[in-house]
């Protein structure tokens, strides 16, 4: 009977030592995540739920675009004639001024420098 409070209690000083590293390290800090589908989105900590969804303002997404994708877009109706080994990404950039970012699409979270 008294293993189950002390696991309890241990998960609590857990869960309190998780909340003072994001509110020390994290909170107010430069993060850069990359999400499953290749997208990095660049911008300001602010909030984390328990899904590990992130919030983060001042951002910036980056997403590489296959060729095919906006060759058809502009509408060129002449087939490709470069090899498919010497496509070029386009690379996009824009900004937004908040993002939430979904946790189940999380692949990597890196704190930036500054």
């Amino acid at each position: 009977m008294a293993a189950v409070p002390d696991a309890e209690a241990m998960a609590r000083e857990r869960r309190k030592e998780s909340f003072e590293y994001t509110r020390v390290f994290l909170l107010g800090k430069r993060i850069k995540c990359t999400l499953t589908d290749g997208r990095t989105l660049t911008g300001t900590f602010i909030c984390i739920d328990r899904l590990k969804n992130l919030i983060l303002t001042d951002v910036l997404e980056e997403r590489s675009i296959d060729p095919s994708d906006y060759k058809h877009r502009v509408g060129s109706s002449e087939p490709s004639t470069e090899p498919p080994t010497a496509r070029c990404f386009r690379r996009v950039e824009r900004k937004i001024s908040q993002a939430m970012v979904p946790g189940e699409r999380l692949v990597r979270v890196e704190l930036l420098p500054g």
